[in-house]
């Protein structure tokens, strides 16, 4: 089973939070390494939960007084947007049917025109870790 997911060409980042983006290499990282697809489910489990923490710690301004393009709401609505593609992996076992048709659903899902969006190209980076 070996899915290729072409995602070089993507080169704008998804967000700019260290401790995210640091999180998701490192949960790649471990996924790659592992053998047992159980595992790597488990992992993504957990990596999910660390997502949806970091979501719930970051601070917000005020978003009655604050402009839409603030960097920081730009930030939030970036791993938001990022957090709905990651929750679209859910899966009980790791086939490549499974593998392909969460592929299909969240190129299908992006929000926005012109291709795969760079929070969905992050997903497929850990889709593709959880698959291979």
């Amino acid at each position: 089973m070996i899915l290729a997911f072409v995602l070089a060409g993507n080169s704008a980042m998804a967000f700019q939070d260290l401790q995210t983006y640091r999180a998701t290499d490192e949960l790649i990282n471990a996924m790659q390494l592992e053998g047992d697809t159980s595992v790597r489910l488990r992992q993504l489990e957990s990596y999910k939960d660390f997502l949806y923490s970091r979501l719930n710690t970051i601070e917000l301004p005020d978003i009655e007084t604050t402009p839409d393009t603030d960097p920081r709401l730009e930030e939030y609505r970036s791993l938001t947007e990022f957090d709905n593609y990651v929750a679209l992996i859910r899966m009980r076992q790791v086939s490549a049917k499974s593998c392909n048709s969460t592929k299909v659903h969240i190129e299908n899902s992006t929000s926005r025109d012109g291709g795969v969006v760079p929070e969905a190209v992050e997903a497929l980076k850990i889709l593709s870790a959880l698959c291979t």
